[in-house]
């Protein structure tokens, strides 16, 4: 079978150098090329890979954005703000918020100006139709905005796409898992040096993320100079185990096969994001389950007003919104909501003790 260019790059560039490590594949497989699983795929939605939390119900974007204003009001109400979303997808989170916080909070609409941070040219372009109507407070750049202004920030299931280095507990200590190719048995498999174990964890797996440790002290700086509140929503890791999952049409999938047409993705390492935020000068609240979260905000309460004026149909979809956004058995425990903030604001709505 001819290999996808993904694969075939992929291929070469172990030919030429010896076993690869996972995060080099990852970020092969899902950015490294035109033809990479986020610069050519459409993955989200019913016709996609997988559905997010946005995808599943307007409730989640307008709930978070409540927060957000919440967390402004509380902080002194101060304008200009900067409003950045990572890895957008299809802008349908953002189109929430912003029409939320046109209605509730006019004064904190007036004053924003909303980075988009996102990778993949037809996912922007799909956000720049969606956000259209907002005019020139949309923009988008590869980086957090440099400007003295708060800073609120959304990232659902964003660091979960970011490369992870695996590293095994094996018979003589702690080796990297690495990934190489032959004729015979395609993609599989490989084991690096020896590496120092001194304050690696309990447990037979290690996952690290170096971009991500990168955003969250990165996100952490700005929040320490200019306050605000960032909301990270994503898998939480088991650690210990390994979290690495190949998706495709909302199945799993063998995730070295298919390289480039599969959305390579892990779970996050919560605790390392908050204590990468924290050293760089920000204060970390939770993480908490998403459910836990979604109540405290009143899910329940903009659900019941929303099936006050819906149809019979439109209720059985609010309802199974409501159970797949709450409950334990879905959504509600696997996914967690971590809150960055400056040093000295308040503590945001649905994390006070």
């Amino acid at each position: 079978m001819t290999a996808n260019p993904v694969e075939a790059l992929a291929r070469r560039v172990i030919e030429a150098q010896g076993p690869i490590s996972l995060a080099a594949l990852m970020r092969l497989a899902n950015a490294g090329l035109p033809e990479s699983y986020y610069q050519s795929q459409q993955p989200f939605g019913s016709g996609g890979d997988f559905v997010t939390a946005p995808e599943i119900s307007q409730m989640f974007g307008e709930l978070l954005a409540l927060a957000i204003a919440d967390q402004w009001q509380r902080m002194g109400a101060p304008l200009p703000v900067d409003v950045v979303e990572l890895g957008p997808g299809r802008g349908v989170l953002m189109a929430d918020a912003l029409r939320t916080w046109q209605r509730a909070a006019p004064g904190f609409y007036a004053g924003l100006r909303v980075t988009m941070i996102e990778a993949s040219p037809a996912l922007s372009q799909a956000q720049a139709e969606r956000l259209k109507g907002h005019g020139h407070r949309v923009a988008w750049q590869p980086d957090l905005p440099a400007r003295a202004a708060p800073l609120f920030l959304l990232a659902n299931e964003f660091f979960d796409a970011l490369p992870i280095q695996q590293f095994l507990r094996v018979e003589d200590g702690w080796r990297e898992r690495l990934i190489a190719w032959d004729d015979a048995r395609g993609f599989h498999d490989a084991l690096g040096p020896l590496v120092a174990a001194e304050g690696l964890p309990e447990g037979e797996v290690w996952e690290h993320s170096p971009d991500s440790l990168d955003w969250a002290a990165r996100i952490g700086e700005r929040l320490a100079l200019q306050g605000g509140l960032a909301l990270i929503v994503d898998y939480d890791n088991r650690p210990g185990q390994t979290s690495l999952r190949g998706i495709s049409r909302h199945r799993r999938a063998a995730p070295l096969e298919g390289l480039g047409q599969v959305d390579l993705s892990a779970g996050v390492d919560f605790a390392a994001l908050a204590a990468a935020a924290v050293a760089a000068g920000a204060k970390a609240h939770g993480p908490v389950g998403q459910g836990a979260y979604l109540r405290a905000l009143g899910i329940e309460a903009r659900h019941a007003g929303l099936v006050a004026r819906a149809t019979p149909a439109q209720k059985r979809e609010l309802d199974t919104a409501l159970y797949r956004l709450t409950d334990a058995a879905a959504m509600g425990e696997s996914f967690r909501v971590l809150a960055l903030t400056g040093p000295d604001d308040p503590v945001p709505a649905g994390f006070e003790a």
